[in-house]
């Protein structure tokens, strides 16, 4: 994607040495300096150098730096959406004896949308190009999430009401606790990237 400021950045650039021009022209006018009549090719070659990477540094550096980080800072706000779906249905399962009908449907649709932003952050790993391979962390994370997802699994089948055994919530919050144990070390990983 091109940015729309290009032409103000070379009309800046053209100012600069204009600026730079005017200075050089104005201290030899008033300035009585000793000038070199021959031409040293190690200065020019230093002048050639420095100017070329006071131009490269912010040009493809700086940018090659910037999309990284805006990979990651996607790929982390995706896991952190991740956690709050994990979190939702943690308070529910946990907070309340009985589950209504649409607590249930709740925990379910949740379960759900889980799945499919794991995959969005699988999609987006892959795409990302990260020196290293963080397959090993989202597998781990895949692995809870299905066994999240079977222990909490439908809850009701008809529209009354719904209890999770006392084994199952503990197993609930160990599960849980996994989970953001490891999407936290992934945002970790991710920031090492």
């Amino acid at each position: 994607m091109k940015k729309s400021s290009n032409p103000l950045r070379y009309v800046f650039y053209f100012a600069l040495i204009t600026i730079g021009v005017i200075i050089g022209i104005a201290i030899g006018h008033y300035y009585s300096l000793p000038i070199a009549e021959t031409l040293n090719i190690v200065d020019l070659a230093t002048l050639v150098a420095t100017i070329f990477l006071a131009v490269y540094i912010p040009e493809v550096l700086d940018r090659k730096l910037q999309v990284t980080r805006d990979k990651k800072d996607l790929i982390e706000q995706r896991i952190l959406e991740l956690q709050t779906l994990h979190r939702r249905i943690n308070l529910i399962v946990q907070s309340e004896d009985v589950l209504k009908h649409k607590e249930c449907l709740l925990i379910t649709s949740t379960l759900d949308v889980i799945q499919k932003k794991l995959e969005t952050i699988t999609t987006l790993l892959k795409y990302a190009n990260f020196e290293t391979s963080l397959d090993k962390e989202i597998n781990v994370i895949k692995q809870l999430c299905l066994e999240y997802h079977e222990l909490l699994g439908s809850p009701t089948e008809d529209n009354k009401t719904f209890h999770y055994s006392g084994e199952i919530l503990k197993k609930e919050e160990s599960v849980y606790g996994s989970i953001d144990k490891a999407t936290c070390l992934l945002i970790f990983k991710i920031s090492e990237a």
